[in-house]
């Protein structure tokens, strides 16, 4: 059992995640710089990117290093250590958003609570929120992915495990793979889903394109600027068909030269019927 209380003890080590602009710099809280000012070690993912921040609100840490995702596992425990042995203030801030969705910082967090040092979080800016805010989608219900998987096939299967579930669906997505990426979405969710793609958040070049799944195959032909997340409507609420109802649909489709087993797949899946139901009044015809 765990109990994380950060704020019982002044002289308490403590490690926060602190949320950084996901774009406007200027997307950052007046917490979070007093803390960056004030924290004995600032950790990062990239040094290159939180020193612009840094440099931005003229904070000259104490103390500047690098823990990305390659190396999170192994320095996370070697950084706790050093925090709890010197009861320090440590700082970490990924390279946009907050800490550990999609970025480092998860591995930090349990090290932490191994040694039984307390954590805290500085709330900000998360790219995943705003994305849905301003999708035009409902945000009532949503699943976050994070980022797809690269190759196609994997990216298809993962895909067809929720095409039918009803909340909005949130991913993550590289400019250079947005385009083939709503292709493949277009093949599993059918060119009728209700989809938004949100790139640039926060900056002057900030866009959301909303329609349909197949109005934006046609939209996102090439490779576009700026992380890109893309929004699926959640499948709508199928009615219950009657067993009359897929007995004309079995005829119809017959009449057609389809064979029964690649007709009852087809059926079923365009009306959430029993496959083997289908078939078993198929061959009662």
């Amino acid at each position: 059992m765990l109990r994380n209380n950060p704020y019982s003890k002044e002289d308490s080590p403590l490690i926060a995640l602190v949320t950084t602009p996901i774009g406007n710099l200027k997307d950052i809280t007046y917490r979070a710089v007093e803390y960056l000012k004030s924290a004995d070690i600032v950790a990062c993912e990239d040094t290159r990117n939180t020193g612009m921040l840094l440099k931005q609100y003229d904070i000259k840490p104490k103390k500047l290093i690098s823990l990305y995702a390659q190396t999170e596992l192994k320095q996370a425990k070697e950084i706790v250590k050093l925090v709890k042995a010197k009861k320090l203030k440590l700082a970490y801030c990924s390279d946009a958003g907050m800490p550990g969705i999609s970025d480092p910082g998860a591995l930090l967090v349990q090290a932490a609570y191994d040694d039984n040092v307390p954590v805290t979080i500085l709330p900000g800016a998360t790219a995943s929120l705003s994305a849905l805010v301003i999708s035009g989608i409902d945000s009532a219900d949503f699943t976050f992915l994070g980022f797809l998987p690269t190759k196609p096939g994997a990216i298809k299967k993962m895909l067809e495990e929720y095409k039918d579930r009803k909340e909005s669906l949130i991913f993550y997505e590289s400019p250079k793979r947005a385009s083939s990426t709503i292709a493949l979405m277009r093949e599993v969710f059918g060119d009728n889903r209700e989809a938004s793609l949100i790139r640039e958040l926060t900056k002057i070049h900030e866009e959301v394109v909303h329609g349909t799944l197949l109005e934006l195959n046609a939209a996102i032909k090439d490779e576009v600027k700026g992380e890109c997340v893309i929004i699926i409507k959640g499948a709508e609420a199928r009615q219950e068909i009657t067993e009359e109802e897929i007995i004309n649909l079995l005829k119809t489709g017959l009449k057609s030269g389809k064979s029964l087993s690649e007709l009852s797949k087809e059926i079923a899946q365009n009306t959430g019927a029993k496959k083997n139901l289908v078939y078993k009044l198929g061959l009662s015809l």
